[in-house]
């Protein structure tokens, strides 16, 4: 792949995290959150041969019925990336992640010891969001790291594809890629219950029927750690909420106040000295005080709440962006732009 060689030693850069390779267009790639392109137009037999050298024959078998398919492969020299092989107006298209194979420990993350607690009670939901490239994959992985190192417990995981392989330690780890080991994410769900997991992952709960199967597990006494989109907490609460039809989701708020144990919500904002990205977390956890707003429907005294109890291990964005302003690490640019609540940042 001598003609490719600019898109390996692309990937080799720091902060890069993503490649996207159309037919008779220029490299785009992305670097610390911003798109880029370098000066490279890349053919469709580039990008045939690239998908032809790192997928399976399954994988090629599913790109031609599906029309797309998302595998993930070992690469000499660079790591595991995940390829998503897919059509542009009838032609080859390709979009390549980097997958890192080192784990990030819950107190760099800057996750603390009350969150950390949780991690270890008996069933439960925990969603972790973020918008698409921002990290909650990373904080996910970092969660189940911490919880192989730390407790006895058999996990299972949904994942399309399987990205990183875990290594058992304390714990035992089943990992099932979508659509090759199972279809989709709601029969992964209703897989789970054939071995005995206490912890079940699943790579997204997206829709009505991953919810109610995500809770139908935590009933059964599993704990489930399931990414979801972005938002604040309260925005990823009410959007559970109002996926329903209006007569449904009388019952899902009775089920999320019982079940629901955390959200872990985050964002990569870019720092002032433009050598990065950190991490800012909006952490929900759900006292008898939040389960009760949930239960009657009371959300709009939420935020209030969640910003008061840093004692529960609770923490806003709002709250981060102002320190991190105070200390010069970010603009008032930025800190406008990913706060909740604009008014409450003071830019003077």
């Amino acid at each position: 792949m001598s003609d490719l060689s600019k898109i390996w030693d692309l990937l080799k850069e720091k902060g890069v995290s993503d490649i996207h390779l159309f037919p008779d267009q220029q490299v785009y790639y992305r670097a610390n959150g911003l798109l880029d392109k370098i000066d490279m137009i890349v053919r469709e037999d580039q990008i045939k041969k690239i998908i032809l050298s790192t997928s399976t024959p399954k994988a090629r078998e599913i790109l031609g019925h599906q029309r797309q398919v998302t595998y993930a492969e070992n690469v000499d020299g660079i790591g595991r990336l995940r390829f998503s092989a897919f059509f542009d107006r009838g032609r080859f298209a390709l979009s390549l992640r980097v997958i890192s194979n080192t784990f990030i420990e819950l107190d760099d993350l800057g996750l603390n010891d009350t969150q950390k607690k949780l991690l270890s009670q008996h069933s439960g939901l925990i969603l972790v969001g973020s918008p698409s490239c921002e990290g909650k994959s990373t904080t996910i992985a970092s969660i189940l790291n911490y919880i192989n190192n730390n407790y006895e417990k058999n996990i299972y995981t949904i994942e399309n594809p399987v990205e990183i392989v875990y290594q058992d330690n304390q714990a035992a780890f089943i990992q099932r890629s979508i659509p090759v080991d199972i279809s989709d994410f709601y029969n992964g769900l209703l897989e789970a219950y054939r071995v005995d997991p206490d912890i079940v992952v699943t790579d997204s709960i997206a829709y009505s029927d991953t919810v109610n199967q995500a809770l139908n597990l935590c009933e059964s006494g599993c704990t489930v750690i399931a990414a979801t989109d972005g938002g604040d907490c309260l925005q990823i609460i009410e959007r559970i909420i109002n996926m329903r039809s209006p007569e449904e989701r009388e019952n899902v708020r009775q089920r999320l106040s019982s079940q629901l144990k955390m959200i872990i919500s985050q964002r990569l904002v870019p720092l002032s000295d433009n050598t990065g990205r950190k991490a800012i977390f909006d952490v929900f956890i759900n006292t008898i005080q939040m389960k009760t707003l949930i239960k009657n429907n009371s959300m709009s005294m939420l935020r209030t709440i969640q910003s008061q109890n840093e004692a529960a291990g609770m923490m806003t964005f709002d709250k981060q962006l102002k320190s991190l302003l105070w200390k010069h690490m970010i603009t008032q640019k930025t800190a406008l732009e990913f706060a909740i609540d604009k008014t409450n940042i003071n830019i003077n």
